[in-house]
């Protein structure tokens, strides 16, 4: 202790106050240091000896009477309160200056952008207020369980984490979260661990970055010279790594926030290309993005347009008096004399085609000519990146203007190339103020470049690839198409020449009957007149000769003439009747089969009725297990119908079997006898919308469309909604395999609907049978041919006699 009793009685008023003790106690006394120097008055052989102690500490004696003891221990208290006021002095002192520099610190680490930085600025204000010769800041690395140096000074400021001795104590201190003091290295280090020792250090005092109890990692310092580092050394130190420990955690954070960030928009960038792969919205995504986390003023995307010739050229006899014609243009005259102007535009543009900008701003969405926009554009086309902090120190004074045009202050802009070479840039500006652009600024921006030049990439090949399916498609859908109609003719070609081979032959069949029954139908006429000559002959003989010779007699009771004259009139008559029924059967084949009938002709549609129900008679009658089919004929006043005979007569046949097959199906299943209902067939033809003629035969209404519709419907099973909007499609059927083929509808409706511009309906639901309704126009050309009203109504009687025998002719 520096405090002596004569430093304390050299004080004006603690002098004072003892002199006023003595004189009150009127005891004369001497003052003695510890050292036994006399201070003041004079020693007596008589005078009792008191000490003065402070603090448990000697600093001198009090000699007197007995009386001095109470100035002794007054000494003893003035001295203790000198002492406490001279540590509370130094301890504000100290409190001044730890302020002082946390206030300093606080402030140059709050302006710092970089945890290095911080580093350096805590282990400089080590060095004003802790002597040391070198220093360093480590942190925990990421991803391991060793502190890294990021941040040192001295000649061993890089080798605090690897020292023997000094490893322990950072280790130590960093286990612990406690500061750490080593005065004697030497001292503390094991033996054999000496030798290996590198020289730098003696004196190490290290603390630990502690920011919410957590242990960031450790400042150390250090001194060549053993000084003997102290409480009040620690306390410093830990100070400012409190501070420094909330600073680099603080910067950690707003990194991690940062990168994190970044990593969100790239992965937004990418979300966004797998999901929609349109251009427009990955940009309008893209801007958006940068500009909320960088927060600039505005962001914006362009394409680079290459320069394009646009030529436009006359020719003129006369000297060409324009301006001047610009660099970009040339005029090229010909060997005739004529002046022939070529001018040539050339221009390369920039385009903004996307941006994100504060409302008050004006924008940026344009095209810009490369001349306008001055060194911008070459840097950008040299794929370098423009990093301009503040435009006002631009040299280039076309780009300056361009961007103080723009009320742009600050500019980064990072160009991107696609694979297949097109060129473009994405930037970000600020206008209200000056806008210090960081390296993590422009490595954001380039890895959304990066993402951007890929979304172009993949946009383009989408828009290929769809483009391409397109194709694709139409040229499948094509081939489907052909297909289709292919299968459908081969179905018709098939259809028709199995109709036209039955045609043929039953043609044949009918051509080969026809001739033996005509024969013999003409020769039964004459059969039948000499008979009833025979039985007129033979009856008069009957009469005139009532008694005939015995032989004759006997003959004619074995013959039993009488039977015969009687039957054989009737057994000719029911041949005749035979050879009719033959001859109207053959003429139905004929009528069916309408082999000389493929031209579309005027025709009786009730013909090809009656011959289709000739044909399929033998299904309507009973057979053995069921019940015959009742068929009911609804017989209108038809016209006739400009057609193909053949071809309806096909669709009549379809639709008729197919009621049957319906009907037969309903009682082969038993819905219909447990209806009680008789199996029905109903077929019925009429007129629709018929005009009424004039006297020539000629509708009066000229645009009207007069038709017939013929209707065939069952009480069969009838069919579901799903399978009657397929009815008509190819190869569809509901029939059993080898039953049916699917194509006799459809070739029915391309009959009616294709070839006769007519309609095929059908109205059906399940167990209430089906109804098919056929609707032909009357005429098939726009302008009918001139038929008068008797042929079109041939069951009409024609009065004129020369009419009916024009026709006959």
């Amino acid at each position: 202790m520096t405090f002596t009793l004569k430093k304390l009685y050299g004080k004006k008023e603690i002098r004072s106050a003892i002199e006023s003790c003595v004189t009150a106690l009127d005891s004369p006394i001497a003052l003695l240091d510890a050292g036994g120097a006399v201070i003041v008055g004079n020693l007596d052989a008589n005078f009792s000896k008191f000490p003065v102690v402070v603090n448990g500490e000697l600093i001198g004696w009090v000699f007197g009477g007995e009386k001095v003891c109470a100035i002794a221990s007054m000494i003893s208290c003035l001295a203790t309160q000198e002492v406490e006021k001279k540590a509370l002095a130094r301890e504000v002192l100290g409190k001044y200056r730890e302020l002082t520099l946390l206030y300093n610190i606080s402030e140059k680490i709050i302006g710092s952008l970089d945890i290095k930085e911080v580093a350096t600025i805590v282990l400089e204000e080590a060095q004003r207020g802790i002597k040391a010769s070198s220093g360093a800041v480590m942190l925990w690395e990421e991803g391991s369980d060793r502190l890294e140096s990021i941040e040192a000074f001295g000649p061993a400021g890089d080798c605090f984490s690897q020292l023997g001795a000094t490893a322990t104590l950072v280790n130590r201190s960093v286990e612990t979260g406690r500061g750490e003091i080593v005065n004697d290295i030497g001292w503390d280090l094991a033996p054999e661990a000496a030798p290996d020792e590198p020289p730098g250090v003696t004196s190490v005092m290290c603390v630990p970055l502690k920011t919410k109890e957590k242990v960031i990692g450790a400042i150390a310092i250090g001194n060549r010279d053993p000084i003997g580092y102290t409480a009040e050394d620690l306390k410093l130190l830990t100070a400012l790594a409190s501070q420094a420990a909330s600073a680099i955690a603080a910067l950690a954070h707003e990194n991690k926030l940062k990168e994190s960030r970044r990593q969100a928009i790239l992965f937004r960038l990418a979300t966004q290309i797998r999901q929609s792969l349109e251009l427009s919205s990955i940009l309008e995504t893209a801007v958006t993005e940068i500009r909320n986390l960088l927060r600039v003023d505005r962001c914006w995307f362009a394409w680079y347009k290459p320069a394009q010739a646009n030529m436009r050229s006359w020719d003129s006899t006369e000297p060409d008096d324009r301006p001047p014609e610009p660099p970009s243009e040339r005029a090229l005259r010909h060997h005739s004399g004529h002046l022939t102007h070529l001018v040539l535009n050339i221009s390369d543009d920039w385009q903004v085609i996307n941006e994100a900008k504060h409302p008050a701003l004006p924008t940026l969405i344009g095209d810009y000519a490369t001349q306008e926009v001055g060194g911008l554009a070459s840097k950008l086309l040299q794929m370098e990146i423009v990093r301009v902090d503040d435009v006002t120190t631009l040299t280039d004074s076309v780009m300056q203007q361009f961007f103080l045009k723009q009320e742009i202050s600050s500019i980064l802009a990072v160009p991107i190339e696609t694979r297949l070479g097109k060129r473009g840039f994405v930037a970000c500006a600020n206008s209200n103020k000056i806008r210090p652009w960081s390296d993590d600024e422009i490595e954001l921006l380039e890895a959304v470049g990066n993402q951007l030049a890929i979304a172009i990439d993949q946009a383009q090949l989408y828009q290929q690839s769809l483009h391409s399916a397109q194709v694709a498609r139409e040229k499948a859908a094509e081939l489907e198409k052909t297909l289709v109609e292919l299968q459908q003719t081969e179905a018709q070609l098939v259809q028709s020449e199995k109709m036209s081979g039955l045609g043929q032959l039953v043609a044949g069949i009918a051509h080969e009957i026809n001739n033996p029954v005509n024969f013999i139908h003409g020769n039964l006429v004459h059969v039948n007149n000499y008979t009833l000559e025979l039985l007129t002959v033979l009856h008069l003989y009957q009469k005139y000769n009532p008694e005939p010779a015995p032989e004759l007699k006997a003959a004619i009771e074995e013959m039993d003439v009488d039977f015969l004259m009687d039957d054989l009139p009737k057994l000719l008559c029911s041949m005749k009747l035979g050879t009719d029924r033959i001859r109207e059967i053959v003429k139905s084949l004929r009528l069916f089969s309408r082999v000389d009938e493929s031209d579309m002709k005027r025709a009786n549609i009730r013909d090809g009725i009656e011959s289709t129900l000739m044909i399929l008679q033998h299904r309507l009658n009973a057979q053995p297990g069921r019940q015959p089919i009742q068929l009911i004929v609804e017989d209108g006043d038809l016209p006739l119908v400009e057609c193909y005979p053949g071809q309806l007569n096909q669709v009549f046949m379809n639709l008729i079997a197919n009621a049957i097959d319906a009907l037969e199906e309903a009682m082969a299943s038993g819905k219909t006898s447990q209806a009680k209902v008789l199996p029905t067939l109903r077929i019925r033809t009429e007129r629709v919308d018929f005009p009424p003629l004039d006297s020539d035969g000629e509708p009066l209404e000229k645009s009207a469309s007069p038709r017939v519709r013929i209707t065939i419907a069952d009480n069969g099973i009838g069919m579901t909604e799903s399978v009657r909007r397929r009815l008509f499609d190819p190869f569809f059927t509901t029939k059993a395999v080898g039953k049916g083929t699917g194509l006799g509808l459809s070739i029915s409706y391309q009959i009616v609907v294709e070839k006769h511009r007519g309609k095929l309906e059908c109205i059906s639901q399940p167990n209430e049978g089906a109804e098919f309704i056929i609707e032909l126009p009357i005429f098939q050309s726009p302008t009918p041919a001139r038929v008068s009203f008797f042929e079109r109504n041939p069951g009409v009687a024609e009065p004129n006699p020369v009419i009916q025998h024009l026709r006959n002719c």
